[in-house]
């Protein structure tokens, strides 16, 4: 029988077409229940074989819902995320969407892509194909999220000193980390890696993390402001953005707005957001006692406008 003919083929991919194109809670469990379906895997690659980016993305939401089911079960969910993005010939604007959304989601409930992938074997993979290139993701995404500048730096410079086709997304770890550590020679870097991807919100969320994290960068929350002016924030800027903005308006002193900054970021978040809602509390924290010493220091009335 046809596949594309299969009455079980044929009413899983309606169910899929039929799920929001968002990966939220609430989709992740339509979508694991749709797993149950028959045939279930062969419309999930029906969607991902579309020229339609809405049934795309919604194939995209079934493949995150699956590699949850792994990260919660124990197993090696690399694997099935590189596999997934393999069948679906993914982008690597799609690949760093999805395996940065299960890496967080991993190391938060500890099952990190660091105790599946080690340096050498993410190595010896190809970073120019969608297989190689998510392994590349999960595991660069993740020394990212626990701060690892150094093994990020590390791990690119045990390589050949020339990586052909290497995607932004990848470019902007090397660059995260050399920020991380306030090495100036990753300034140039980031708007090389800008001038790329500006659209790409991943990457510029990267890119402002390494800001972020440095110190001393000459112009740093500057540049951390224009950044987010770049095209990936058109449609508003959400928690996450918000929250560096005002970590960059409390270096720039500007208190008042860096305190409506760090608020908005904490009315728009979700609930099961804990960790970023902390992060937050510690920032309007800090906003709060700079602030304070500032004007403690006679320096109140010179304060710029709130």
């Amino acid at each position: 029988m046809d596949m594309d003919r299969d009455p079980g083929v044929e009413r899983t991919s309606k169910e899929v077409a039929a799920l929001a194109p968002q990966w939220t809670p609430v989709s992740e469990r339509a979508a694991v229940g749709l797993w149950r379906l028959p045939r279930a895997a062969e419309a999930v690659e029906r969607a991902l074989a579309s020229e339609d980016t809405a049934l795309r993305e919604r194939g995209w939401v079934m493949v995150r819902a699956r590699v949850a089911e792994e990260i919660d079960s124990g197993r090696d969910w690399t694997r099935e995320a590189a596999l997934w993005l393999a069948r679906g010939s993914a982008s690597w604007e799609e690949s760093a969407r999805v395996t940065g959304d299960l890496s967080w989601r991993a190391r938060a409930a500890g099952r990190s892509a660091l105790l599946f992938l080690s340096d050498a074997h993410v190595a010896s993979v190809d970073p120019g194909d969608p297989y190689g290139r998510a392994l590349w993701h999960c595991f660069l995404t993740t020394l990212r999220y626990d701060f690892r500048c150094a093994a990020i730096e590390e791990f690119f410079g045990r390589g050949p000193r020339e990586l052909p086709d290497l995607d932004p997304y990848s470019d902007a770890m090397r660059v995260f980390a050399l920020l991380g550590r306030s090495r100036t020679e990753g300034l140039p870097l980031l708007d090389s890696v800008m001038a790329r991807a500006g659209d790409d919100d991943k990457v510029v969320h990267a890119l402002l993390h390494g800001l972020w994290l440095g110190e001393d960068l000459p112009d740093q929350a500057d540049r951390m402001l224009r950044l987010l002016e770049a095209p990936a924030f058109a449609g508003g800027l959400g928690p996450e953005a918000l929250f560096r903005k005002a970590g960059a308006l409390r270096r720039l002193r500007r208190y008042g707005p860096a305190l409506q900054a760090v608020q908005e970021a904490i009315d728009g978040l979700d609930p099961s957001e804990v960790v970023v809602h902390a992060d937050c509390v510690r920032e309007r924290s800090l906003i709060l006692a700079d602030r304070d010493l500032y004007e403690a220091a006679g320096a109140g009335d010179r304060a710029p406008a709130r």
